[in-house]
């Protein structure tokens, strides 16, 4: 994937505005494509949560995620609004030789239940057991499991996970990790709550994670949960 596409969750900068304005991040969706022009919902400000209203011929720069965890971005500008059930704002989509593509250090993390089987590697805590994650990224998950595991931050893991697929097929992938954080249980006979990074992990792992990641993601915006 290069291009957006319906559905796709956007990040937008005002490039046409003096330089206080472009330091902010507006997040919006596409609802619709139509040759070189999406209809996208009105960008609101990440962190005041207000409508921005942009007139047309307001320059901006739009980047997403890809599939692979890569972040895709290029420069556009408001070609007006269209107004069907809600209103939407019209952008101009750029030629696939306009689009940059980077590598994304900071990885799209959803909430998602995936099966893993989680090995201590510790010769007194010698722990294996079954679990589910309750998030998931490229770089690292959250599972819940007994307080009887007396984890702590900095233990190592290694970490097999399976990865259903919309299409119906599993992926599996494996990693190794390390625990940042811990959070005991709230309630009596309830889960502790465990964070964890990957610090080892094959590339080929990783893509499926990601992979895993987005078609969830995109799971979520059609039953309108999420960002």
């Amino acid at each position: 994937m290069v291009l957006p596409r319906v559905g796709q969750m956007l990040r937008i900068h005002i490039t046409s505005q003096n330089a206080a304005a472009s330091k902010h991040t507006y997040k919006s969706r596409v609802a619709d494509v139509q040759g070189d022009v999406a209809a996208i919902e009105f960008p609101i400000h990440e962190e005041t949560g207000k409508t921005a209203l942009l007139p047309e011929g307001t320059a901006i720069e739009v980047s997403y995620i890809g599939e692979d965890g890569a972040q895709f971005h290029f420069h556009s500008e408001v070609l007006g609004e269209r107004r069907e059930n809600i209103r939407l704002l019209l952008i101009r989509l750029a030629s696939i030789d306009q689009i940059t593509r980077t590598q994304r250090r900071n990885y799209l993390r959803v909430d998602t239940h995936v099966d893993i089987a989680v090995k201590m590697q510790d010769h007194v805590r010698n722990y294996h057991l079954l679990a589910r994650t309750t998030d998931l990224s490229g770089g690292g998950l959250a599972f819940t499991c007994p307080a009887e595991f007396r984890f702590k931050p900095g233990d190592k893991l290694l970490i097999w996970l399976s990865l259903p697929s919309k299409a119906g097929s599993v992926a599996h992938a494996f990693a190794e990790g390390e625990i940042t954080r811990c959070k005991a249980p709230e309630e009596a006979g309830t889960h502790q709550w465990i964070s964890v990074k990957f610090v080892q992990i094959s590339q080929g792992d990783q893509a499926k994670i990601i992979r895993a990641c987005y078609e969830r993601q995109l799971e979520l915006h059609k039953k309108g949960v999420g960002e």
